[in-house]
């Protein structure tokens, strides 16, 4: 039975953070601009606890390096969350922090406040982006905590992104396999937006970086997304989450910014699918419709956004989608044939 899961979330916006890499803002991208009170995160924590059903509750502290904050407010924020679990009214705690602020003594308090997960901002295991990014870490740090966090018994997350200076598929791809081969628990990936007040806007706007487009952002992801579900690692996050200031016209000077960037990325791989397994019909008999049976709840990725994945069938002369809650998600039946996978 698949439970559900429900997210508190603590903005710890740029706190312990050392340095500023080229992408981040992490005021202008959360809003927030001072550091959360014990009293605000009890509060909030309360008031998510009012309307929450869920079977799995978990705090999360997102942006800066939780890490990296002074260890008296370290423990200070850890015993509130620490007081939800032991009363049962919580059951995991989360956060993020960067590579090279995680050490022995660290994951020892860590462990003695009950966090269950870590994840670490790695963004890159390609040494010359994470240079040029200005990381302030090599892969070294990275290595060295992801082997620190499975010898304490945490889970581990990685974060990573997609279109840094210097980065293209190549070295994107090497990150998903590395984080692959360390064997991650779970992963969110980012497309990289070029923010107001960053030093990447400079360098977009002297013409020193170019953004990865959306087009390629796409299908970089659904890539990485097969990929992950071929080594049963769960894709967490797809994109930044849309707000009143990450939107075009706001904070986003440019990039590859869609507020659906996951439904895109299912609507590619969906299409991929479909574009190999009715291009196999046609050589074996003169196909010219398409009998597709699908979930309801994911007949728009058959679709593709704005119908785009029926215009780019431009041979196909007729198409039937068939709606049927016997099709599990992520798969499609084509012309009462077998089961087709968008993951295969």
């Amino acid at each position: 039975m698949r439970h559900k899961h429900a997210i508190i979330p603590i903005f710890v916006s740029h706190m312990g953070c050392p340095n500023d890499c080229v992408f981040c803002n992490q005021r202008q991208i959360t809003g927030v601009e001072v550091a959360p009170t014990d009293l605000g995160i009890a509060n909030q924590i309360e008031c998510y606890l009012e309307t929450i059903k869920a079977d799995v509750i978990e705090i999360a502290f997102f942006g800066g390096s939780f890490t990296g904050i002074e260890p008296q407010i370290q423990e200070a924020y850890l015993k509130i969350a620490y007081r939800y679990k032991e009363n049962g009214r919580v059951h995991r705690i989360r956060l993020s922090t960067r590579p090279d602020y995680i050490n022995a003594e660290i994951l020892s308090r860590l462990k003695k406040y009950g966090v269950t997960t870590i994840e670490l901002g790695v963004q890159s295991f390609d040494e010359s982006v994470l240079l040029v990014s200005k990381r302030g870490h090599n892969t070294e740090a990275i290595y060295k905590a992801v082997t620190l966090i499975k010898d304490y018994g945490f889970e581990l997350g990685i974060q990573l992104m997609y279109g840094l200076p210097r980065d293209d598929f190549e070295k994107f791809f090497f990150s998903v396999e590395e984080s692959i081969r360390l064997k991650a628990d779970c992963i969110r990936l980012y497309p990289v937006l070029v923010i107001k007040n960053t030093e990447l806007e400079q360098l977009y706007l002297t013409q020193h970086y170019k953004p990865a487009t959306l087009e390629d952002t796409i299908i970089a992801m659904a890539m990485a997304v097969k990929r992950y579900e071929a080594a049963q690692i769960k894709v967490i996050r797809l994109g930044l989450q849309r707000t009143d200031l990450i939107d075009e016209g706001r904070e986003v000077v440019a990039g590859p910014f869609h507020p659906a960037l996951k439904e895109l990325v299912y609507d590619q791989l969906f299409f991929e699918a479909l574009k190999s397994h009715w291009i196999k019909e046609q050589e074996a008999v003169d196909v010219q419709a398409l009998e597709i049976q699908v979930n309801p709840k994911q007949v728009t990725h058959i679709l593709g956004h704005a119908k785009r994945n029926l215009k780019r069938c431009e041979s196909l002369k007729k198409v039937v989608i068939i709606q049927s809650d016997q099709i599990e998600l992520n798969t499609f039946k084509l012309n009462e044939r077998q089961i087709i996978s968008i993951m295969k």
